[in-house]
């Protein structure tokens, strides 16, 4: 697969994986193509911690859990959700940014079999009204969800764990900006790696939301207090040859070209 298949095929695979470990030839790959990364002064900011083993991923799916009923809390945290979230294809696709509910959500057996029409104005009443939906919240509606989340986290083949060493800094007062473009590089090679081999990776957010819970992630797989931690991956090998669809904005909406005298 050639550099621009992987960057128009790439998606976040949020299904389940097979049942098979990382062969270790394609990991060496990925793990090479997250070497040759660029960075400011050649730096190399960036440290990765490969987590097959349960203890680790029983520590993050835990984690993962926890967060996520506590988002389910947070009136903010889903208001700002739901600005990004489209109820159908066709509002996704005339947006041209978002993500689509279902993709995220499992609608409980109710809205499941309920006709679209009813389900579609349910969905929207409550999208609109998020905020309010932390009182849902607080009387454990986010059990569902955190349990489905931590699952997927704890039966994956492999984590990463990607933190950025903070002491390995390029001069000027621009260096953090610099090291966290060198840290999105890192990340969009090994994205774009794992697609070439047919691999699927996630972003697993919920657990690393809140400084307090990043600080006890790095305490626990001892990281020093200058590691600060970027992004946790989940990774394995997908389970359908359909990479799924997605949307984007049309290059007239964002590209702009200055005036020529």
């Amino acid at each position: 697969m050639n550099v621009h298949d992987a960057i128009i095929q790439r998606r976040s695979y949020r299904g389940e994986f097979q049942n098979r470990q990382i062969d270790q030839t394609d990991l060496n790959r990925i793990l090479e193509a997250a070497r040759w990364t660029p960075s400011p002064f050649n730096v190399q900011p960036w440290e990765l911690l490969i987590i097959q083993a349960s203890e680790g991923k029983d520590f993050l799916a835990k984690m993962t859990e926890q967060a996520v009923v506590e988002q389910f809390k947070d009136a903010k945290f889903l208001e700002d959700n739901s600005q990004w979230m489209c109820l159908d294809e066709t509002e996704w696709k005339n947006r041209g940014d978002g993500v689509l509910l279902t993709d995220h959500i499992t609608l409980p057996k109710m809205f499941q079999d309920a006709p679209e029409k009813l389900t579609g104005n349910i969905l929207k009443f409550l999208l609109n009204n998020a905020k309010s939906l932390s009182i849902l919240g607080h009387l454990g509606a986010g059990k569902m969800p955190a349990n489905e989340i931590a699952t997927q986290v704890r039966e994956s083949p492999l984590l990463i764990l990607i933190t950025m060493n903070t002491n390995r800094k390029p001069p000027g007062e621009g260096a953090s900006r610099w090291m966290w473009l060198s840290m999105g590089m890192l990340i969009q090679n090994i994205l774009l790696a794992a697609t070439s081999l047919g691999i699927g990776v996630q972003f697993v957010s919920a657990p690393l939301e809140s400084e307090t819970d990043r600080e006890t992630i790095c305490n626990h797989f001892n990281f020093p207090e200058y590691h600060e931690v970027m992004t946790l991956l989940r990774i394995g090998y997908i389970d359908t040859e359909d990479e799924g669809d997605s949307v984007r904005l049309e290059t007239s909406e964002f590209v702009h070209f200055e005036n020529k005298s």
